[in-house]
């Protein structure tokens, strides 16, 4: 994985509801929690007139962990008020960006919904600051709608698309969808295959024997909605995905989001499914979002995250794609003070299963089909990074918890 490449089609979270609080201590706080999970990125919510800090947007990309930025300003906001967040946040290393939030709310508009033209006059909004975002090298999102809505979402998105496309073509190119897929109480194949499978769901009304987009296959709606108005299939990204706790009940968010996680895993999900967020990491004991979050405001870990650590994937084949065909080389950091347990722990299974030779040489693992490497990339020597980065073989790279032990610089 190249330096601040996002890593490829990995689930992660959201982090807070509102913008922050972006605190050190916040950071440190949760960086083994999502590297114990297995998190690829980390949405942050950010405001048009505050930055999130550049310490802690620089502290995920250290982590491999790929933060993807929501700045949802007023329909209103100036673009010279934005553009110098853009501009910085593309300095710092950050790639993605979500512009706004759900438009095809009433609330979002006041007394302008009435108006006609809702999807049009929300590209006159869009557009500068998507171009803006473009123009700084940073790939602009286009923002989540609410599943339904009170302007119906899948109408808004073919309206808006048709009318960026023609617009402005060259944005139409570039763009990537993000969508709510949750599951809302529903199985998780809901809706799958889209319209093209359920072509009795209307707008509002869904027939009994027909399901519609409402659950975690709204991807497969939005995938056809996108190629009827771009000509195209754009990538998506799930701003918000799976099971929510205080939504439905405490043992189905664990079942459902450890099943969405093992289709990442396990590749199985479309290919223009470039990553996703669990809702939520954490929230203020005061907001309404505070029994949603997975760490409590007293710091007490919900049970998905048991579910969702490496150890458990691999109890059911995790990752099922390296464990298919070929030889693998499950490649360890040295420490002075010898591998501390919970990075045996983690090699533990392909140890027990004799399916994948287990060291610390780089040479050796070079050898290998493919290369698994447990801990971040501050584990390993720069001679290692730059051997792995090179190899022309498909290498994954699984964090391990609790790797504030002390590194030392050996040569593999």
């Amino acid at each position: 994985m190249t330096e601040n490449q996002a890593p490829p089609r990995r689930y992660g979270l959201y982090y807070s509801p509102d913008a922050g609080p972006y605190r050190q201590a916040d950071l440190e706080a949760y960086l083994p929690i999502l590297q114990t999970i297995g998190a690829g990125w980390l949405v942050l919510r950010s405001t048009a007139s505050r930055a999130v800090p550049e310490d802690f947007v620089t502290g995920l990309l250290e982590a491999d962990i790929q933060p993807l930025i929501h700045l949802a300003p007023p329909l209103d906001v100036p673009l010279a008020e934005v553009q110098p967040l853009l501009r910085a946040y593309a300095r710092w290393g950050v790639r993605y960006v979500a512009l706004f939030d759900r438009p095809n709310r009433r609330e979002v508009w006041g007394r302008a919904w009435a108006k006609p033209d809702l999807p049009g006059r929300f590209l006159d909004a869009f557009q500068p600051l998507a171009e803006a975002a473009l123009a700084e090298g940073l790939t602009p999102l286009f923002p989540p709608l609410e599943p339904g809505g009170d302007y119906w979402d899948l109408a808004f998105l073919r309206a808006a698309l048709e009318g960026l496309k023609r617009r402005a073509p060259d944005l139409a190119e570039h763009i990537v969808l993000s969508a709510l897929a949750w599951s809302e109480g529903k199985p998780l194949d809901w809706g799958a295959g889209g319209p093209e499978i359920w072509p009795q769901a209307q707008p509002y009304h869904t027939p009994p024997e027909s399901q519609d987009h409402r659950g975690f296959h709204i991807f497969d709606w939005y995938t056809a909605e996108a190629r009827a108005a771009l000509g195209h299939v754009p990538s998506i990204f799930l701003l918000g995905m799976g099971s929510r706790y205080g939504r439905e009940p405490d043992e189905e968010v664990t079942s459902k989001n450890q099943a969405i996680a093992d289709r990442f895993w396990e590749n199985n999900l479309p290919e223009n499914i470039m990553g996703g967020a669990f809702w939520v990491l954490t929230a203020p004991a005061t907001h309404p979002e505070a029994q949603a979050a997975w760490i409590s405001p007293e710091g007490k870990a919900r049970p998905i995250i048991d579910a969702l650590r490496p150890e458990t994937h691999a109890a059911h084949g995790f990752p099922t794609d390296f464990a298919a065909t070929g030889h693998t080389y499950i490649l360890l950091p040295r420490f002075e003070q010898g591998v501390p347990p919970h990075y045996l722990s983690a090699a533990l299974p392909w140890l027990q299963s004799g399916s994948a030779t287990v060291g610390f040489h780089v040479a050796e693992a070079l050898q290998a089909d493919q290369i698994i490497v447990l801990g971040q990339t501050k584990d390993y020597p720069p001679q290692t990074l730059a051997a792995l980065r090179t190899a022309a073989k498909p290498i994954r790279w699984i964090p391990v918890a609790g790797t504030e032990v002390a590194s030392s610089q050996p040569t593999h």
